[in-house]
């Protein structure tokens, strides 16, 4: 009896760490732009939810929140002007945990192994457990961390403002490799087959060896990128402050076709369906074809769009600076519904299950469905 217990409890444990290491599930966004590809769309959830706007709970934390929430499992993960790192239970809006850094914490949080990966203005990226908020380890830059990192065949990547780019083993917190850039790294960067995307304030794209950091083949453009590219069907999207979304076909290393906004671009863009999607600090969204470019819509916002927008089952949405968030039908631009936020809305609304997260600019944060 006495071995059979003993079985049975070796048994039990081996599960439970078995479950810790399990990556998010495919009901998930957690990271920025809700994969390493960084295509802000999640097809996974049930094909009959519906989303009306209609307010779930508002949480208001004391200060300003300007970091993209992370969802894994049943918590909202996302850093504040504070300088605190929080985790709320998706359910009920409560606080789980706060971990404090030593400075904003405007990067958005990537969550893989049961491991929370953030950076902080005070120059470090952290590396916390999910459950209890209690730190692993910390990895220190020579300046302060903007970018939100992304998290891919155990390894963390992401920018920093002294111009280089890192890739970090997500278990020891030990550097792999790091590579110099010349100028800040705000943006955040994608991972795909093997290879980092990841663009610079000097107006330059590298593409990265994922394994050595050595450098595949870059692509320059005329203002900074301070956005995240998106990968997908063999072609990398960005944009650019010189108010430019380009495409270029992975394969020929060259960008392949640009359009003109005509007003600087602070968003990422959201790939999905065939169309790419982004916002203007002029107000508008404008949806192209993937493949050459060409307007398929655009949508007048009040305000300068700085909400990288998301999807779900052919529908849109994003924060606007006139503090709304907004759902329009993906293929005609049309708006679905305006649902009132009482704030500016910087952040992209993170989606899982049968609710749409939104953090804003007065600390609030908040669900929809």
């Amino acid at each position: 009896m006495g071995r059979i217990k003993k079985l049975f409890i070796t048994a039990f444990l081996l599960f439970l760490t078995l479950l810790s290491q399990l990556p998010a599930s495919a009901e998930d966004w957690p990271m920025f732009r809700a994969n390493s590809q960084r295509t802000g769309n999640v097809s996974s959830i049930a094909a009959n939810v519906n989303f009306t706007g209609r307010k779930d709970w508002t949480v208001k934390i004391p200060d300003a929140v300007r970091s993209s929430p992370a969802l894994f499992r049943d918590s909202v993960i996302f850093g504040s002007n504070n300088g605190n790192v929080y985790s709320l239970d998706l359910p009920s809006g409560d606080i789980r945990w706060t971990f404090p850094t030593g400075n904003w914490v405007v990067s958005s949080p990537a969550v893989a192994d049961g491991k929370v990966f953030v950076g902080s203005y005070d120059s470090r990226m952290y590396c916390l457990d999910a459950e209890t908020g209690e730190m692993i380890w910390k990895f220190t830059t020579h300046n302060s961390i903007h970018s939100s990192p992304a998290v891919a065949d155990g390894v963390v990547y992401f920018g920093s403002n002294d111009g280089f780019v890192y890739a970090v083993n997500i278990k020891t917190g030990w550097q792999k490799w790091k590579y110099k850039t010349e100028r800040a790294v705000q943006g955040s960067p994608a991972v795909y087959q093997g290879v980092v995307y990841v663009g610079n304030d000097e107006g330059k794209l590298f593409a990265l060896d994922a394994a050595s950091g050595s450098l595949k083949w870059r692509a320059v453009v005329g203002g900074s990128i301070v956005s995240t590219p998106a990968v997908k069907d063999g072609h990398l999207y960005f944009t650019s402050q010189d108010g430019k979304i380009y495409c270029a076909r992975i394969k020929h290393q060259a960008v392949i076709w640009n359009y003109n906004s005509k007003a600087q671009i602070e968003t990422s863009p959201l790939v999905e369906d065939g169309r790419v999607v982004f916002g203007n600090i002029k107000g508008w969204v404008a949806s192209l074809d993937a493949l050459s470019g060409t307007l398929i819509w655009k949508y007048k916002a009040n305000e300068s769009v700085y909400s990288s927008p998301a999807a779900f089952s052919g529908k849109i949405f994003f924060g606007t600076n006139s503090n709304v968030l907004v759902c329009l039908d993906g293929k005609t631009g049309s708006v679905i519904w305006r649902a009132p936020f009482n704030a500016d809305v910087l952040t992209s609304p993170a989606i899982a299950e049968d609710r749409i997260v939104v953090t804003g600019a007065d600390g609030k944060v908040c669900t929809l469905k």
